[in-house]
C-alpha cells in the first residue's frame, strides 16, 4: 500500500510503500539521481518497492532537492534532506534501522549517509566508485581485441593518448567520490559496525570500469569480507533498460535484503 509523506514543511513529498505483512521494523530509502525522479530508471524503484514490501520492508522513495525537476526547498545539502527522509520514515513506521541506496550519484550520496548515520545497517550501491587501476588498461585491451582490426588504430589512439585538459564537464563534475584511502577506511569501519553492503556494477560505466579486477583494487582488503557482496554485470546497461535485466536486479537486491 502506497501513501504520501510530506517533507520539508510541505515543500516536498515522497511515496512510502508499506510492508505488506509481518513488518521487520526496518525500512529502505531509495535516493534518485540526475534527471530520474523517484520512480527510478524505467520504474526500477517502483518494482523494487513492491517486491521488498512483500518481504516485510517499508520502502520510501522521494526526489532529492535540486535533482531532476525537484525544487531546492529549505535544505542546504542533500545529506540534510536524506536525514529528514529517514526521520520521517521512522516517525511514520517505527523503523529503527535502514537500508539506503541508489544509482550513480545517488550511490555516492548513500555512501556519505551510511558513513555518518548509525541507523543505517544496509547499503545498496549501483554503479558506485571504482578506481582505474592497471586492470582498466587490461579491459581496454580486451575491448580492442574484440573489435575489427580496421578499427584498432583509431581505438588505440583514443585509449592511450595522453589526457589533455578540457573546458567541458568531466566525471568529477557529476560524481562525489572520496579519496580512495578514505573510501577503504570508511568501508572497513562500516563493515566492523555491522553494515551490509551490496555493490552492483553494470557495463554502462565503461568510462571508468572495464575489468572486474578493478573492484579488487577499489575495495582493497575488505573485498572478501562476508558483509560485502560485489557483482559486475558488463552486459547490463547503466539505466537497466532491458526488462529481464531489471528483473535480475530486483531479484538480487531482494535476496540480499532478506538475507541481511
Amino acid at each position: 500500500m502506497d501513501e504520501v509523506l510530506s517533507l520539508d514543511g510541505g515543500r516536498s513529498f515522497g511515496i512510502l510503500t508499506r510492508a505488506a505483512a509481518d513488518a521487520r521494523g526496518r525500512a529502505v530509502v531509495l535516493f534518485n539521481a540526475g534527471l530520474i525522479h523517484r520512480v527510478g530508471p524505467f520504474r526500477l524503484h517502483v518494482h523494487l518497492a513492491r517486491r521488498l514490501a512483500a518481504q516485510g520492508f517499508d520502502v520510501f522513495r522521494f526526489d532529492l532537492p535540486r535533482i531532476g525537476d525537484a525544487p531546492a526547498g529549505s535544505h542546504a545539502t542533500q545529506e540534510s534532506a536524506a536525514r529528514e527522509a529517514l526521520d520521517s520514515v521512522q516517525a511514520a513506521t517505527g523503523a529503527t534501522s535502514f537500508i539506503v541506496g541508489g544509482l550513480c550519484s545517488a550511490a555516492d550520496l548513500s555512501w556519505k549517509v551510511a558513513v555518518a548515520e548509525p541507523r543505517v545497517d544496509g547499503l545498496l550501491l549501483i554503479d558506485s566508485m571504482a578506481v582505474r587501476s592497471r586492470w582498466f588498461r587490461v579491459g581496454q585491451l580486451q575491448l580492442l581485441l574484440r573489435r575489427p582490426i580496421s578499427s584498432w588504430p583509431r581505438m588505440a589512439w583514443r585509449f592511450f593518448k595522453p589526457a589533455k585538459p578540457v573546458d567541458g564537464p568531466g566525471l568529477a563534475d557529476f560524481r562525489d567520490w572520496p579519496d580512495h584511502a578514505i573510501f577503504k577506511s570508511d568501508l572497513e569501519k562500516m563493515l566492523e559496525r555491522g553494515v551490509k553492503v551490496l555493490a552492483l556494477y553494470t557495463g554502462g560505466v565503461a568510462h571508468y570500469l572495464l575489468h572486474r579486477r578493478q573492484l579488487d583494487a577499489t575495495f582493497g582488503a575488505s573485498r572478501r569480507h562476508p558483509g560485502l557482496q560485489v557483482h559486475y554485470w558488463p552486459g547490463v546497461d547503466h539505466l537497466v533498460f532491458v526488462p529481464p535485466d531489471r528483473q535480475r536486479m530486483v531479484e538480487r537486491i531482494s535476496e540480499w535484503s532478506a538475507g541481511g
